[in-house]
């Protein structure tokens, strides 16, 4: 019998597995910060395609303000006269997108979920340099991508958004394995540029410049020329426009008294209104009229105030440390709380589980963990540099909190670098070995402070009533008197002693010749203000007009 040459090969119903092969599942090809990028971005974009509201139709504030300029600077009016009052390079950003493609929120708000998802992947790259893992490096841009707080001042018409891009630009340039002229000159600009967005990123030089250098301190000089060439632009422009020197903009030495003071509690709830014009009217009551002297008039007092009170200063530093820990977002133009409800998709991401608000709740007690991470490297000196670097550059995002004061927007730029910390710490906690147990009590020392109760004077503003009342402040700066009418009739709906809304919706209730239903709105707030002068004032103005025939 012949014999028969038998092969032997693979069934065909059994591929090899080789990596890379086209028959590999598409995902497993993707990079990690391209899924980062993507997920973050497909999130920013459904929030802005769900949300609707008050706070989000009609910027607030700050936001209007800005909105403002933008639309200035788009009809080639220019910044108002004087130096900056806040920091330039939004503004700009505000009136090139409205130059290019005309006044719609919409192209800023999606240039910054852009900006937002960038965001994202670099610290997706920051965690993949700083541990070497695929794993941390998409747990931490995920973990950015999925920040709700994060998705909801991508949003905004606020300065946060690009600031945050921009400081965490500069980090992922610094902590490159093998960075160049170029990256130094690159890494300065971003801090650069960022303090033009956010003027206290410029906080981020000394640990950036000192990743920077690497044994080679002419990269780290070169870095801080191109941060202080950037800044200096500022300063020149406020030089020329004003006749004073102020670094970038003139409202640093009012926020600096705002948070060291007497009374840090009671100074963080001042609202828009009289008492706020009165506070920022207060150098012009002491003869200091120029913006410049004003903002030094400020500064002093901060200072003059710790220097003769160095006990409560230092008290305060450690309150406003603990307050940087709380898990909720402290409110300051805006409450989280009562904005939340306007999309499904920052209700989802800003959950409230028991009433501990995520997702801060979660990142500091995993950041600690992830600290402890950091400085067990440094004692063992597994890539001291790069480790150093984030843990610097995440101090120095924390210090404007304390040392100014607490709000959700201006700890918003240290989101990304407590994102690469809390995702180094969620390795560490998952992982078996038997040196997870200092993280993880570190952890929950952590989880205890940040979800602690604590009461501020900030918690008794109605920020209900008072959204209603700045909607109807920008209804009324367009011209819109009919809808700032209906803006301010919600806000004294909801809280009737409310002056400065009651005493603006006479004022709009007579320039649109209703003077029936102005005179019902200064009788009501006289209930409560009888001894208001100029609530009696308007009221007899419009009382004599009813008189003499009015409507």
């Amino acid at each position: 019998m012949a014999r028969t040459s038998r092969r032997t090969t693979p069934p065909a119903s059994s591929p090899p597995s080789v990596p890379g092969s086209r028959l590999e599942a598409p995902w497993a090809r993707v990079p990690a910060w391209g899924l980062v990028l993507a997920v973050a971005l497909g999130v920013r974009l459904a929030y802005l395609l769900t949300a609707h509201g008050p706070a989000f139709d009609a910027p607030l504030l700050d936001a209007d303000y800005y909105d403002y300029l933008g639309a200035r600077l788009a009809r080639g009016e220019g910044f108002d006269p004087g130096p900056f009052w806040q920091p330039p390079l939004y503004p700009l950003v505000l009136g090139g997108l409205y130059g290019l493609g005309g006044h719609s929120l919409w192209w800023p708000r999606l240039v910054q979920a852009l900006l937002g998802a960038l965001t994202a992947a670099l610290a997706c790259g920051v965690a993949r340099r700083l541990s070497g893992r695929d794993t941390v490096g998409l747990s931490a841009g995920l973990l950015v991508a999925l920040h709700g707080p994060l998705v909801f001042y991508d949003g905004e018409l606020l300065a946060t958004s690009l600031g945050t891009f921009l400081g965490t630009a500069a980090l992922w340039l610094a902590v490159r394995e093998a960075p160049r002229v170029g990256t130094a000159l690159l890494c300065g600009a971003c801090i650069g540029l960022g303090a033009l967005a956010v003027a206290p990123l410029l906080l981020l030089v000394p640990p950036l410049a000192w990743a920077l250098a690497r044994g080679r301190p002419l990269r780290a000089v070169l870095g801080v020329t191109a941060c202080a060439a950037v800044v200096l632009c500022a300063s020149a422009t406020n030089r020329v426009r004003s006749g004073e020197w102020v670094l970038i903009s003139a409202n640093g030495g009012l926020n600096l008294w705002l948070g060291n003071n007497a009374d840090v509690d009671g100074a963080m709830a001042i609202r828009p209104g009289a008492a706020w014009e009165a506070l920022v009217n207060e150098p012009s009551r002491h003869g200091v009229h120029s913006p410049a002297a004003q903002d030094a008039w400020f500064r002093r007092k901060a200072l003059d105030w710790c220097r003769s009170h160095p006990r409560e200063c230092v008290g305060n530093l450690l309150w406003k440390a603990r307050l940087l820990l709380v898990a909720r977002e402290l409110p300051r133009n805006e409450d989280l709380s009562v904005v939340r409800s306007q999309s499904p998709v920052l209700w989802a991401l800003t959950a409230r589980p028991g009433g501990v608000a995520l997702p801060y709740a979660l990142l500091w007690p995993l950041a600690a963990a992830g600290a402890v991470v950091l400085w067990r490297r440094w004692r063992a000196k597994e890539d001291v540099r790069a480790a150093l670097t984030v843990a610097g550059a995440a101090l120095m995002l924390a210090a404007p909190s304390v040392l100014f004061f607490v709000s959700g927007r201006y700890r918003a730029p240290l989101a990304p670098a407590l994102c690469v910390l809390a995702a180094l710490g969620l390795h560490a906690l998952l992982s078996r070995a038997s040196s997870r147990a200092v993280p993880l009590g570190v952890a929950l020392a952590v989880l205890a402070v940040s979800v602690w109760p604590v009461r501020l004077a900030v918690d008794a503003v109605d920020f209900e009533a008072e959204l209603h009342y700045v909607v109807g402040g920008r209804h009324a700066r367009l011209g819109d008197d009919a809808a700032a009418v209906e803006a301010w009739r919600h806000a004294v709906a909801r809280k009737p002693d409310y002056l400065e809304a009651g005493y603006n919706l006479g004022l709009a209730l007579e320039r649109l010749g209703r003077t029936g239903e102005a005179l019902q709105a200064y009788e009501s707030l006289l209930r409560w203000y009888p001894r208001e002068a100029l609530l009696r004032e308007r009221l007899t103005l419009v009382q004599g007009t009813a008189r003499d025939g009015g409507p």
